[in-house]
Formats: C-alpha cells, structure tokens, sequence
C-alpha cells in the first residue's frame, strides 16, 4: 500500500479552478460539492457547478427549492458560522446562452431578435456539444464573479467530460471555417442585396421549405453578424482558464475494473491535451483497517465470535488486497504534467448514502 497522501485540499491549495471528472455512478456529483464544503469550512467562498440534475443533491445540500442557473448559498452550520461560504449552481443551458447573446448583441432589441429566431432556436438545441459549451461558459462565469474564491465543477460524465474541455476550441474553429464565414457572415455570403439570379433561387428554396423559414434564414444571417466575434473571444478566455495552471484536473473513480478502464481512458485525454492530472480519489474502497482488525480479534474472548468474524475479515482482506492491486495499476499508467505520480486519495465505503449536509461535510472532512 502507497503511502498516505496529502489531504486533497492541500494538494488543491493553488487551484482556483477544480474539475472533477469521472464515469457515472463512482460519486462524482457529491465529491465535487463535498470539496466546496471542505473549502468553506477552511475560510474561503468556493461555489459548485454541477450538471447533474439529481433532486437528491439539492435536499443532500438543504436547498429544499432546488438548484438553479444562479448560485445560491447554502446553509452554514453553527460551528462554522462566519467562517466561509459554500454556494452551489446547475447549469441552465438555454439560460446561460439567453445571457452571451444579451450581452454579446448591441442593444435589446436585436436580442431579443436572435433569441426569437426559430433557426436560432433549432441550432442551439440540435447542434452536439451545446450543454458541453453552456457549461463551460457558465464555469467561466462563475470564474469571474468575485463573491467566489474556488470554483469547483462537476463536469458531465466521461466522454461528454472531454467535450467540454475540447468545447471552446471546437467553437472557435467553427465560427472561423470558411464554410461558416461564405455562409453566416453576411457581407461576404450569399445573402447580400439579391440579384435577380438569386430571388430565382430564393423563390424556388420557399417552395421547398416554406417562405417562413426562408425568411428566418435571412433574418437569423443578418441579425448574428458581429454576435460571432464575441463567441471567439469568450471562448478563448474560457480556454484560457480550463488549459491554465491555476485549474486542477480531479478524477474520480472506485476499485472496478470498469471504472479505472474509464479512468484510464480519461487520464489519457487529458495527457493527450498537455493539462495536469492532479489527483485521484478513489470512492468506496473496503472500510475496515484490516490490521487493527486482526489485532482486536486476537484480544478476543468470546471463542464464539471468533470463528465468523475471521472469515469474513478474510474476504474483506482479500477485497482490500485486489482494490490496491487495481490502484497500484491506475497509478502506474497515469502521470501528473510534471511527471510526478498523481496522488490518489482513499475515501472509504459509508455506513449510509450522503443524503444531507452533514453527510457532505463528513465526506469533506475525508478529503
């Protein structure tokens, strides 16, 4: 067995960003708001974004009401008061682009123009890698708001968790193809003061399609101009925060051959993209310290209890003895960017499911 490492939030100290990435069902979404806590509880404002729209985070977090697009803060127990701030927020993708286009168009109106498109409407909703982008633009954000000293993130699970690293970079290299500058920017399109060989084919595309959405077509060219200068921009400045060194890069995993298959998987993404694995945590591993165990047991008086107790602190032993063989594997295959072995934290298998506050900020005290 490895060494025990340094608390995750010490590892964390420089981040102001953290990603907690990971396969579904390994723990990830309360691991994330679990990390809030834990840096609330040393004095700072840290919110957490999650993607997940579970109700049982929201009671876990005491927000009878629910969770939405805007941060909302959350209870603060009466030790602690006066300490720090836990906020937490859930992305709202139509919300969150409602916001970049307000603040991207030159003056309501045309906003409000755009956001009522019905083809506007369609791509937004249709195109891949839209909520993967929505919640990278709303990290950015949240970034930016100075109520918070740490944002912590719950990325989508596994594959969707790489497209929304790669998001800013897909939708700078869209708005800047050629395809979409002939097409979408109007002063170099098609769509310029038609002539009369274009009205011929503007009449015959409104008998195949309608000349409602014809119209929508031209209204949508003429209204986004200039809107795409802005999405470059902010998707640079997002890139900038995800690639940048105060951003930590957490993987979430537990002892399954499965599950460290995709944490593999995702390590490899992220080396791939030259970002920096900070540490792992490896949720629900064997609960009992096999040693003191034995010991008690050889302390033992009742004969009786004896017998049942060494068997199953035997299959215990050997369930303990094959999760650090699958640790010891994960940690041989994954390197941090500076080629340091990344820590992998050990968080025991609990009595009970988080279901509140208490119970986060237990599993907090864990990290």
């Amino acid at each position: 067995m490895a060494d025990r490492p340094a608390p995750l939030l010490d590892v964390l100290a420089d981040r102001r960003v953290v990603l907690c990435l990971g396969s579904g069902g390994v723990g990830k979404t309360t691991t994330a708001a679990a990390v809030a806590l834990g840096f609330a509880a040393r004095g700072e404002r840290a919110v957490v974004l999650t993607i997940d729209p579970a109700r049982r985070l929201a009671d876990a977090l005491g927000l009878g009401g629910g969770i939405g697009n805007e941060a909302v803060r959350l209870p603060a127990p009466n030790r602690s008061a006066g300490r720090g701030e836990a906020w937490a927020a859930m992305l709202d993708p139509s919300a969150t682009l409602e916001g970049i286009v307000r603040d991207g168009a030159t003056d309501a109106a045309q906003a409000e123009r755009i956001l009522s498109n019905r083809l506007f409407r369609n791509l937004t909703s249709s195109l891949s890698g839209t909520n993967e982008y929505m919640a990278a633009e709303r990290l950015h954000q949240l970034h930016q708001d100075e109520r918070f000293d740490r944002v912590i993130v719950d990325t989508p699970p596994s594959r969707h968790a790489i497209d929304f690293l790669d998001s800013p970079g897909r939708l700078t290299r869209f708005v800047d193809h050629r395809l979409y500058r002939s097409v979408f920017a109007p002063r170099h399109s098609l769509l310029r003061p038609f002539n009369a060989g274009s009205q011929v084919i503007m009449r015959l595309l409104g008998r195949l399609v309608g000349t409602s959405l014809v119209d929508d077509v031209v209204e949508f060219f003429a209204e986004f101009e200039g809107l795409d200068r802005e999405f470059r921009r902010r998707a640079a400045e997002i890139e900038a925060v995800l690639a940048g060194p105060t951003t930590a890069h957490v993987l979430v995993a537990a002892p399954r051959e499965d599950r460290l298959a995709e944490a593999r998987w995702i390590a490899g993404k992220i080396a791939d993209r030259d970002r920096s694995l900070d540490a792992v945590i490896m949720n629900r591993v064997v609960p009992v310290d096999i040693e003191a165990a034995r010991a008690a047991m050889a302390e033992a008086e009742s004969l009786d209890l004896i017998g049942p107790l060494a068997q199953n602190l035997d299959e215990l032993a050997a369930l303990a003895t094959q999760e650090a063989a699958l640790a010891d594997r994960l940690r041989a295959t994954i390197r941090s960017r500076s080629g340091r072995a990344v820590p992998i934290v050990r968080v025991a298998e609990q009595a009970t499911p988080v279901r509140d506050l208490d119970g986060l900020r237990r599993l907090a005290g864990l990290l």
